[in-house]
């Protein structure tokens, strides 16, 4: 059966592995060289989690397909690091739920009227987010009650999900966005 993350369970970071709060599996690590938090393997086990289709804008789908990180093996890792479109979206999901919401409810201000364009469909290999962006929408409704009926929050997760990460891509600054 799929174990269904909350928003403290994605934003959990490991730190000393002595530390009270370490645990044994967390969602979120962060990157050796600083470069911010990183999905763990938990997001894309297939014995843990369902499959579940993202219908994202098309544009943005293509503007984060182009964005790549590093080519080629680093160290003693054994192949090349995951970089397709299925792993791109699982790291701008997780980045959404690292977000600080001031940031998020900004976000939804300067787009109150926001509507997606043609979208594509991708199934991935994900958990079920439902609780977590539950708990992230109740943040955000705790700073700004007045998004109460944004567009965004209309759907279920998966939809809500998706709006969101648009929202996140377009509104990234250029330089952090296409590197």
């Amino acid at each position: 059966m799929a174990t269904i993350p909350t928003l403290e369970m994605i934003r959990h970071i490991n730190g000393n592995r002595f530390n009270l709060e370490y645990k044994e599996e967390v969602y979120s690590t962060l990157s050796r060289d600083n470069g911010g938090p990183l999905h763990t393997k938990l997001w894309e086990c297939n014995k843990t989690n369902d499959r579940h289709t993202l219908r994202i804008d098309q544009n943005i789908f293509e503007q984060i397909l182009k964005k790549r990180g590093p080519r080629g093996r680093k160290g003693k890792s054994v192949g090349r690091p995951a970089f397709g479109i299925r792993h791109l979206i699982r790291r701008e999901l997780m980045l959404i739920f690292h977000m600080d919401v001031e940031k998020i409810v900004e976000i939804l201000n300067s787009n109150p009227e926001y509507k997606s364009g043609k979208k594509k469909d991708t199934t991935l290999v994900m958990p079920n987010l439902s609780i977590a962006i539950k708990e992230l929408v109740e943040e955000i409704l705790s700073k700004d009650n007045n998004l109460q009926h944004h567009p965004v929050f209309r759907r279920m997760w998966a939809p809500c999900a998706c709006r969101l990460l648009e929202l996140a891509w377009i509104n990234k600054p250029k330089h952090e966005s296409m590197k």
